[in-house]
């Protein structure tokens, strides 16, 4: 299985295309419902695949078809390929939340079906062509169409995993947690901080780094050891200083995610074994200040 198309060319589809023709698949078809996909996208890959509108699609006689348009568009984008697939070929989605149940049509037709979620955050394309390499895929379907992912995902130097279809949701929500809600923490203390006086964008400059550090000790060690600052300390002193400048600065969801967070990294602290009275009083803590601001209201 060597020959490839996609339909749904943006983040996720152009990086796959790229990164698949890189390392000896044959790109076949882009295949796009209503933006044509970046010129950049097509120019990096050799040899030039066709690009096809997805009403002009009149044939797929790829080895794998990708599916990578939203899931919302998963279902429509399986009738359309289904009718046009050769035998014994291949369909895959890559969506993080649905399992591949979204192609029961295409499946009632004797396609082989799957989905094949790659575990990394593709925020562009061309740069994420380069990000597979070491990521893992989460990997589900048919003996042929899991067989299929699990050669994509070795070809483009990925570890494939499988989940039972079941636990699809709640695997996603945990890839939500790790990337989506990072960058939304780091937005967070990007506002915290600028709330001392500091331009946003220089306030990113400045904690990006602490970020890094941080995600390296974290893969590094294990979680509770690469806990840093007043949790790992247990120190409540800290932590009641934080809770007040947040409410004085009125940055309410800040302060929610900080306990939210707060509460987590008490866990933690008490697998390294810290001090079991200020383990609770941080805790007690942090209760008040949530309970106080549920009364102001």
């Amino acid at each position: 299985m060597n020959t490839v198309s996609v339909i749904g060319v943006g983040r996720m589809g152009g990086a796959l295309a790229i990164a698949l023709s890189r390392v000896g698949f044959r790109v076949e078809r882009l295949v796009y419902r209503s933006a044509v996909p970046a010129q950049t996208i097509v120019a990096a890959i050799r040899p030039s695949p066709a690009v096809i509108s997805s009403d002009q699609l009149a044939g797929l006689d790829s080895d794998i078809v990708l599916l990578t348009a939203g899931d919302m568009e998963l279902a429509d984008a399986a009738d359309l390929a289904a009718p046009l697939m050769k035998d014994g070929a291949v369909l895959l989605h890559t969506s993080g939340a649905l399992t591949s149940d979204v192609l029961e049509k295409a499946a009632a037709r004797g396609v082989a079906t799957g989905s094949m979620h790659p575990l990394v955050s593709i925020s562009d394309p061309e740069l994420g062509a380069e990000s597979f390499a070491g990521s893992y895929f989460c990997v589900e379907g048919t003996p042929p169409a899991a067989a299929a992912a699990r050669v994509v995902a070795a070809a483009l130097g990925g570890n494939p995993f499988v989940i039972e279809k079941g636990y699809k949701p709640l695997y996603h929500a945990s890839a939500v947690l790790a990337s989506g809600h990072l960058a939304a923490l780091l937005s967070a203390a990007v506002r915290t901080l600028s709330a001392c006086g500091i331009e946003a964008a220089l306030a990113k400059e400045i904690l990006t780094p602490l970020v890094k550090s941080s995600v390296a000790n974290a893969q590094a060690q294990e979680l509770s050891a690469a806990l840093t600052g007043p949790f790992a300390r247990v120190d409540p002193e800290a932590v009641s200083r934080h809770l007040d400048a947040f409410e004085k600065s009125g940055l309410v969801i800040e302060k929610e995610i900080y306990i939210c967070l707060g509460f987590e990294a008490l866990r933690l602290a008490g697998e390294l074994g810290g001090n079991a009275a200020n383990l609770a009083k941080i805790r007690d803590i942090m209760m008040f200040a949530r309970k106080a601001r549920k009364v102001l209201k």
